[in-house]
């Protein structure tokens, strides 16, 4: 009998993918935490970090928001105008800039890639009239949501946030995304 011929591609056991699979969705959360006190350091009345999904399914920053759903600061500039005062917290962005929107909207799209999952904003926020590809990652306990009641394990809710439905209807859960990141299949 002859030995197979060994395959130079790298094999992984389920155990380890699922480990790495709970390491991305910490690390998800983690850079969550991060940013939601980043931007509640540059501004108080923080409560949303909006941004809406494009053609190809990709994050786009749109805005700050406060629990009013009013403009904190517009993410469309090439500046945010407030600076970061915070040390701790400078040194977790290491050489990425707080006050720049590419850089903020770079590691909402690495929450995305490592399936961190995001919610909808409540309909009475009225903020777009699309409201599927209007998403937020909620930055304070003041978030009122429009995504499911009981967010799955890979939800970003850096400091939870309460559910806007309040009639009792049950909310169905976002559907499933196809997976994303340089190894996902097509």
């Amino acid at each position: 009998m002859t030995s197979p011929t060994a395959d130079p591609r790298p094999r992984v056991s389920v155990a380890d993918a699922q480990h790495a699979d709970a390491q991305a969705t910490a690390a998800a959360r983690g850079l969550a935490l991060m940013v939601a006190d980043t931007l509640r350091a540059m501004y108080a009345d923080a409560v949303y970090l909006v941004f809406y999904r494009d053609d190809y399914d990709r994050p786009e920053l749109a805005g700050i928001r406060d629990v009013e759903g009013k403009t904190v600061c517009d993410l469309t500039a090439d500046r945010i105008p407030t600076a970061l005062n915070d040390d701790a917290l400078r040194a977790a962005w290491g050489s990425l800039d707080p006050q720049n929107p590419k850089d903020l909207q770079h590691l909402v799209a690495l929450m995305d890639s490592l399936g961190g999952e995001f919610d909808d904003l409540p309909d009475e926020l009225g903020i777009y009239g699309d409201a599927e590809s209007t998403q937020c990652l909620p930055l304070s306990r003041h978030a009122t949501l429009g995504g499911p009641r009981t967010p799955g394990p890979r939800h970003l809710r850096p400091y939870g946030a309460h559910h806007s439905d309040t009639t009792g209807t049950i909310c169905p859960p976002h559907p499933p995304r196809r997976p994303r990141g340089l190894n996902a299949p097509l």
